[in-house]
């Protein structure tokens, strides 16, 4: 009895043991068959690496002014009776724009002219008289004394009434009226602002190690929020020839000219020096590059023999500039070579690539907003 159920555990284990088995073939034979199956190729994107020469520059975020700018203000006070102008107002140098109440000033200078009169017919007599012997010489001095006394007091009240007579310094355009009719001004009191917009000065601040890099007469591009779709070009007109100590920066200052009239000083600008060295290069899309711990790489295209499928590479590179969507590689890449530009996380050394380029990832060296 006991001998026939040993015998039946026996031939139990056996057949379990032929179970295991027979799975464990069947799965060692299914790994080895995906193992042999080739992987599907990675939807990915290209480019070629283009050969450019850069002209490097200097960037920064500068502020526009005028190149003349005024408060238009009285002198002395007075009371307003005529405003000359509109706001807004394009006007020339000389222009009346605003004229103050000067009957006091002319009422002093008719009673002036009547006592100059006087003064000049009893300096003729007296000279008359001289000549005749009948008075003396200091009797004439005190005549003709009393008339450039007069003279002189005449000039001063047409002076005040001149300064109450408000002009435009210079030509440009006026600003938002801020004085009214019959309104007492005091002296310093702003009627409007009045600014040469033609050319403008934008002023911004370089650091120190550039300072031998820039000199007058250097080309200088602005961008401005305003107007994303157009750049706008000046030249260096002054270098400050001092460091800020708190900065370690200079100042610099270029004329843009502004005819269009698209420009407005208090502006922010986006502006690039350019230096006068070229450079040549390799530039890629930005999204071509990936950047670990150990230093920036790509994916480099294999072209295969015959009809093979495309494979890649990885390769480390050295980048240098930017410029928009564009890097700069120094090193590591040549120009005319096939490089991944989207899709790089699904690769690995070797993987098979199917390049679908219907959509690309942005390459503008200057991108601009886009208004909607």
């Amino acid at each position: 009895m006991i001998k026939r159920m040993v015998l039946m555990l026996l031939a139990l284990a056996v057949i379990i043991g032929g179970l295991f088995g027979w799975k464990y073939y069947q799965g060692m034979l299914k790994m080895q068959q995906m193992a042999a199956r080739e992987q599907p190729a990675t939807a990915v994107t290209t480019t070629v690496a283009e050969g450019k020469t850069w002209q490097p520059t200097l960037k920064a975020v500068g502020g526009l002014r005028a190149v003349d700018t005024v408060a238009v203000s009285p002198a002395i006070a007075g009371r307003v009776m005529q405003i000359r102008f509109q706001s807004g107002q394009r006007v020339s140098a000389g222009k009346l724009l605003v004229a103050l109440n000067t009957a006091t000033e002319q009422a002093e200078v008719d009673r002036l002219q009547a006592q100059r009169d006087l003064a000049e017919s009893r300096l003729q007599r007296r000279r008359r008289l001289l000549r005749q012997d009948q008075t003396s010489q200091e009797a004439v001095d005190e005549a003709a004394a009393e008339v450039e006394s007069l003279k002189a007091q005449l000039r001063r009240e047409r002076s005040l009434i001149e300064k109450k007579r408000i002009r435009a310094p210079f030509d440009g355009v006026l600003g938002i009226r801020q004085v009214d009719q019959g309104q007492y001004v005091s002296p310093g009191d702003r009627l409007v602002t009045l600014q040469n917009l033609d050319p403008l000065y934008v002023d911004f601040d370089l650091p120190q190690e550039r300072l031998a890099q820039v000199s007058e007469g250097t080309t200088v591009t602005l961008a401005v929020d305003s107007h994303p779709d157009r750049s706008f070009e000046g030249t260096i007109s002054a270098i400050d020839p001092q460091v800020a100590q708190e900065t370690r920066n200079f100042a610099v200052r270029a004329t843009v000219p502004n005819d269009h009239g698209l420009l407005r000083p208090g502006m922010f600008a986006q502006t690039a020096v350019r230096l006068p060295e070229r450079r040549d290069v390799v530039t890629l899309p930005k999204t071509a590059i990936t950047s670990n711990p150990y230093g920036d790489s790509i994916f480099v295209v294999e072209e295969p023999e015959g009809k093979g499928a495309l494979t890649v590479t990885k390769r480390f590179v050295t980048t240098g500039d930017r410029r928009g969507d564009q890097v700069a590689v120094t090193e590591g890449l040549a120009a005319g070579e096939t490089v991944v530009t989207s899709g790089q996380l699904k690769l690995s050394e070797g993987a098979r690539i199917e390049a679908n380029n219907e959509v690309q990832p942005a390459n503008d060296p200057d991108p601009r907003p886009v208004n909607k």
